[in-house]
C-alpha cells in the first residue's frame, strides 16, 4: 500500500468542513478498495458508526491510532460529537449535516480584506495591521472546547435544539477562529517580508543574488525583476505590492517537511546507509537483516546480495517518479495536479478553514524560519504558548509526544539537524517517527471494518 505523505494527510484531515462528509461516505462503503484509500481517521469514524460506538469509545479508538479526537471547534465535528453522544445512526447523522450546511450558508460573511481570487501583499499587510490592534473581546481559555462538548452532550434531541447549539457554537468560537487566522497570516506575512529583505540585501551587496531570487517564487510576477534592472528600493516596492503564490508557498512547506516526518523507518535507514553498492560487508548484512524483518514476504529468501539487489531494483523503479512528484522544479508535482494544497492555504488566509492545533504549529514553525520578526515575536516556547492560548488551544504539554518534540525543537541551536537526528534514531530502533505515526494512513482497522460491513 502506497504511503501518504504528511501533506496528503494534512489536506485530508483539516478539510473536514469542506470534504469530511464525502470522505466519511467513502468510509461507509462496502468496497474495501475504496475504503482503504481514505485517511485512517475517517475509517475509524466510519467504523464507529457501523459498530454504534459511544463518543468515549470512538475517541479512545482515534487516540490509540494517533488520530485527533473529535473536536467541537469544527461545526462538522460538533455534529459528530452530538451523533455519537446520542448513539445516532449514520443516516440520522447525515440529516444533521443538512442543518449544518444551511446554518453555514446563512451565517456566511463577505471577507472585507481578500475579495478576489488572488491575494496580494497589500491585502495581507492590511489584514495583519488591523488584526494586531489589542482586543479585550478575544477569548483566552484552554477549557473552551471541553465546555462546548459538554453542551453538545447535554443538548436535547431534535432539529430545533441542534440549531440552537450551532448558534451557540458560532458565538463561542468565532473570536478564537479569527485569532487563529490572524496568527497564521501574521507569520506568513513575516516570512514573505523576510524573503523580500533577503533579496533586497543581496542586491545592495551584489552577493548571492541568484540564491535570494530563487526564494521569491512565492510571489507572482517576479519575472519583471529579470526584464528590467531595479534598484533595491524599487525591487522592494514591486514585491510589497505583488500577489502571493499559495501554490508555491505550499510547495515550500512540502519541501521543508517532506524529508523528515513523512518517511517510513526503512526509507530513513536507506537514506542513512547511502549508496548500497559501496557498503562494506558488515553494513550490507545489517541492512539486509533490517529488510528481512521489515518485509519478510519480499526479502526473506536469498543471501544478503540477493536481498540488496532486489532493494536496488525497487529504488531504481521508484526514483524517477518520486523525483518528479517531490522536487520543487518538477513538472507534475503532486499538489500541482489537483491544487489541494494551494486551495487549502488560500482558505486558511481567507478564513474559510480553521487550522487545527497541530497544523497551525507546523505552519508557524515553517513560516518562522525566514520570518522578519521583532525579538518579542520570535518563536520560543513562551511565545508559542501565548499564541495557542490566544487561539483557544491548550498550551504545549511536555507529556505529549508531539508537544515535547516541539519544545525541544524550539530550544535547539540547529533545529533542522535535531529533527533529522530524531528521525534517524527512531529508524535505527525500527520505529517510525511519532510525527509519521500521527500523519500516515494505516491499515490497522481494515479487517475489523471489513467484518462489520459484511
Amino acid at each position: 500500500m502506497k504511503k501518504q505523505t504528511v501533506f496528503d494527510t494534512i489536506i485530508d484531515e483539516v478539510m473536514a468542513d469542506a470534504d469530511g462528509a464525502a470522505l466519511l461516505e467513502e468510509g461507509m462503503s462496502r468496497d474495501m478498495n475504496r475504503v482503504m484509500k481514505i485517511p485512517l481517521r475517517y475509517r475509524i469514524i466510519a467504523l464507529g458508526f457501523v459498530g454504534r460506538m459511544s463518543l468515549e469509545e470512538l475517541n479512545s479508538k482515534l487516540r490509540a491510532s494517533g488520530c485527533a479526537a473529535l473536536y467541537a471547534r469544527s461545526l462538522w465535528e460538533a455534529g459528530l460529537i452530538y451523533a455519537f453522544s446520542n448513539r445516532l445512526s449514520y443516516r440520522e447523522w447525515k440529516s444533521l449535516q443538512e442543518i449544518c450546511l444551511d446554518f453555514r450558508a446563512g451565517h456566511a460573511v463577505e471577507d472585507q480584506y481578500f475579495r478576489g481570487p488572488s491575494i496580494s501583499m497589500t491585502e495581507l499587510a492590511r489584514y495583519v495591521e488591523d488584526g494586531s490592534a489589542p482586543s479585550d473581546e478575544m477569548t483566552r481559555t484552554r477549557h473552551l472546547t471541553r465546555m462546548v462538548e459538554r453542551r453538545i452532550i447535554d443538548t436535547e434531541k431534535g432539529e430545533d435544539a441542534f440549531r440552537a447549539f450551532l448558534e451557540d457554537n458560532a458565538a463561542v468560537f468565532s473570536p478564537v477562529r479569527e485569532k487563529t487566522r490572524y496568527y497564521f497570516c501574521r507569520y506568513l506575512y513575516a516570512m514573505l517580508r523576510g524573503r523580500i529583505e533577503q533579496y533586497v540585501s543581496a542586491l545592495e551587496q551584489s552577493v548571492a543574488v541568484e540564491d535570494a531570487f530563487s526564494q521569491l517564487v512565492v510571489f507572482k510576477g517576479i519575472s519583471a525583476l529579470r526584464r528590467k534592472k531595479y534598484t533595491p528600493s524599487e525591487a522592494r516596492e514591486l514585491l510589497m505590492k505583488a500577489d502571493i503564490s499559495c501554490g508555491e508557498i505550499f510547495d515550500a512547506f512540502n519541501y521543508f517537511y517532506f524529508e523528515y516526518v513523512s518517511l517510513d523507518w526503512m526509507q530513513v535507514l536507506i537514506e542513512y546507509y547511502g549508496d548500497i553498492a559501496s557498503l562494506p560487508p558488515s553494513a550490507r548484512h545489517t541492512l539486509a537483516e533490517y529488510l528481512r524483518r521489515y518485509d519478510p514476504g519480499t526479502y526473506s529468501s536469498g543471501d544478503d546480495d540477493a536481498v540488496l539487489t532486489a532493494l536496488q531494483q525497487y529504488l531504481d523503479a521508484e526514483e524517477a517518479q518520486l523525483d518528479e512528484i517531490y522536487s520543487l522544479d518538477g513538472k507534475s508535482r503532486g499538489y500541482q495536479k489537483n491544487r489541494a494544497g494551494e486551495n487549502t492555504l488560500r482558505k486558511y488566509i481567507k478564513g474559510a478553514l480553521d487550522p487545527d492545533r497541530t497544523t497551525l504549529i507546523c505552519f508557524l514553525l515553517f513560516f518562522e524560519k525566514d520570518a522578519l520578526l521583532s525579538k518579542e515575536e520570535q518563536m520560543t516556547p513562551a511565545r508559542l504558548d501565548h499564541i495557542l492560548l490566544e487561539c483557544g488551544f491548550v498550551p504545549l504539554r511536555e507529556e505529549d509526544d508531539f508537544d515535547s518534540f516541539v519544545l525541544q525543537y524550539l530550544e535547539e541551536a540547529d533545529p533542522d539537524s535535531f529533527l533529522m537526528e530524531e528521525v534517524t534514531s527512531c529508524a535505527l530502533d525500527e520505529e517510525n517517527f511519532y510525527l509519521y505515526r500521527m500523519y500516515q494512513a494505516s491499515t490497522s482497522y481494515s479487517q475489523e471494518l471489513e467484518k462489520l460491513t459484511k
